[in-house]
């Protein structure tokens, strides 16, 4: 059979009317097919986007928001210069005694390893809500305690915790275990408080005037340690500032020793062991500066010492603690090649590198936020931010009694001597700083005897009207060449713990005796004193708390011969603690 005969006819009109139908169809425009993108895949990737976007900025502002005052607490701890718009830039980042101008390069690095740390190693995201949630929780309420208290450095530790907290709650343990360094990195950011940082102060300092002298005579400089004071021939001098005194150094090697140590060849304990080597090399090269400063200023002149070589040398001590970090870590590596027992030399990051089955891990991290615990994250943070502030606004205005000032009559009799008081002020910005306006600043004299200055700061709900005496003579530049805690028995009161200070200013020495008041209590801590005022304050008892403080002059020309200033301080704190103690409430 012929297939051909099957075929139905072509109709050439219709072939004709069908091209021309194509031809319209092709010239005319698509139709909008934006409302079914909405409801699709790419539409719903879009606002998954821009909500994961806004709750990370939100979450970001509450950040920001619920610590502000803990990061401008901590920016004038940093650069104490920076409220002086005088100077140049580089002077209010460069002058003023501060112990942490490494610390906005901490997070800076922190961030970069933690970048690292997500691009090059494996992490799987494990979310634990209620772990997480929980530590963001704890953190928050220890802030808003601290800010409460206004104890800022806890404020500042409070940061590392809810960061803690955060990777847990998004991202899972595993996260945590894989991103501790960086996290554990910002406690160097975190200042101490300065009252502690004073305490250290006294012993680093004698101990790298010590051993500066040494290192120097070894290299043929003849120089004498006096206190603080190296001298010279010639009768040249050279003081071991605070700053010098290798607490800096202390703190910011201690940092890099803890990041030499995490990226090093060793493994096991002997990473520890290298770490906690960091502490004797700051040491080391902090008395290696010293040294050389001596040197110069023997050989060149005290100038050159204390001008651009004193700021040169300040970035040579990391190149000698690198030097010796890197020593001890090949003196381990070869040691244990020499006994037989070789260390095994891995890759960084060996076994938890990133693969081509991780692809997309830093998306789904980011992308974690858009959850219920991710919320529950911004809506903590705004909640705190909220709180943080009202605190902050809220706090105990300055205190404008009056009590200080006739806590003491203006004549005293004091073992048959009459001691007549002349009355002088505080300037504004110091009774600014100790938000007070309480105090009593008096000078008695009487003839034949050397002047007592005696000083009261008062504040009857404010705990941060005193400061400690050794922090604000340090800072006016200072040095505390001797200090000593002992107890003077007082009539009518009891026992006084009182604290001893002999401060030295050139060839002047002065002696200073204090104790603080809290309540009806007395005591010669800092720490002491706020903690009861604080407690006071919650048990709704007498917060009142006070600074007393005399000094008189040092006579003697004998070093560490005090007796004659030490005994008129006594005999004068005696006869005036009784009034103290019933005039003030």
């Amino acid at each position: 059979m012929d297939r051909r005969d099957n075929r139905q006819p072509v109709d050439e009109h219709q072939i004709a009317d069908d091209r021309a139908a194509a031809d319209a169809t092709q010239g005319a425009p698509l139709p909008d097919a934006s409302a079914a993108d909405d409801s699709g895949p790419a539409g719903r990737s879009r606002r998954r986007t821009l909500l994961t976007v806004f709750l990370w900025l939100a979450a970001a502002l509450g950040f920001v928001f619920a610590y502000r005052g803990t990061f401008a607490w901590m920016w004038q701890r940093w650069f104490p210069s920076w409220r002086h718009e005088h100077y140049s830039l580089y002077d209010r980042i460069a002058e003023g005694e501060s112990y942490y101008t490494h610390g906005p390069l901490v997070p800076i690095i922190s961030l970069i390893i933690i970048i690292m740390l997500i691009r090059r190693t494996r992490i799987a995201v494990r979310p634990q809500r209620a772990l997480g949630l929980a530590i963001v929780l704890a953190s928050l309420l220890a802030h808003l305690a601290a800010t409460f208290a206004r104890i800022d450095f806890i404020s500042g530790f409070t940061m590392i915790g809810l960061v803690t907290g955060v990777i847990v709650a998004l991202w899972g343990l595993v996260a945590i275990r894989r991103l501790w360094f960086p996290v554990a990195l910002l406690a160097f950011m975190v200042p101490l408080p300065e009252f502690t940082i004073a305490d250290m102060n006294y012993e680093l300092k004698m101990f790298a005037a010590q051993w500066g002298v040494r290192l120097a005579n070894v290299f043929g400089t003849i120089a004498v340690q006096d206190s603080n004071r190296v001298w010279l021939d010639g009768e040249r001098s050279l003081i071991v500032a605070n700053v010098c005194n290798g607490l800096r150094t202390l703190i910011s090697v201690i940092g890099f020793g803890a990041l030499y140590a995490y990226v090093c060849r060793l493994n096991g304990l002997w990473r520890v062991l290298l770490f906690a080597m960091s502490v004797p090399v700051a040491v080391v090269a902090n008395s290696i500066r010293i040294a050389s400063l001596i040197i110069v200023a023997d050989r060149v002149s005290v100038e050159a010492a204390t001008g651009w070589y004193h700021d040169a040398s300040g970035l040579m001590i990391f190149l000698i603690a690198f030097m010796l970090m890197f020593g001890i870590e090949r003196a381990i590596l070869s040691t244990r090649q020499l006994i037989g027992k070789p260390a095994t030399v891995l890759p960084l990051f060996h076994g938890v590198l990133r693969t081509e089955d991780d692809h997309g891990q830093s998306l789904t991290m980011v992308r974690s936020m858009v959850s219920p615990r991710g919320a529950a994250i911004v809506i903590l943070l705004v909640l705190f931010a909220g709180m943080t502030g009202y605190l902050n606004r809220s706090q105990p205005p300055v205190w404008q009694g009056d009590a200080a000032a006739g806590a003491i009559p203006v004549r005293m009799d004091i073992d048959g001597n009459d001691w007549l008081g002349q009355t002088f002020t505080l300037d504004q910005r110091t009774l600014t700083i100790l938000e007070t306006n309480d105090y009593l600043l008096r000078r008695y004299s009487s003839a034949g005897d050397a002047y007592v200055d005696f000083c009261i700061i008062f504040s009857q709900d404010n705990r941060k009207g005193t400061h400690p005496p050794d922090l604000c003579l340090q800072g006016s530049g200072e040095g505390i060449v001797y200090k000593r805690d002992f107890v003077v028995e007082v009539a009518g009161v009891g026992a006084v713990p009182c604290r001893e200070l002999v401060v030295q200013a050139g060839q002047r020495q002065d002696y200073f005796l204090y104790t603080y008041k809290c309540g009806q209590r007395y005591t010669n801590s800092f720490w002491t004193q706020q903690f009861t005022i604080f407690w006071n304050g919650l048990s709704n008892r007498n917060s009142s708390g006070a600074l007393i403080r005399l000094s008189t002059p040092v006579e003697s020309r004998n070093r560490g011969d005090y007796g004659q200033a030490r005994q008129r301080s006594i005999r004068f704190l005696r006869a005036s603690m009784d009034y103290v103690h019933r005039n003030l409430p």
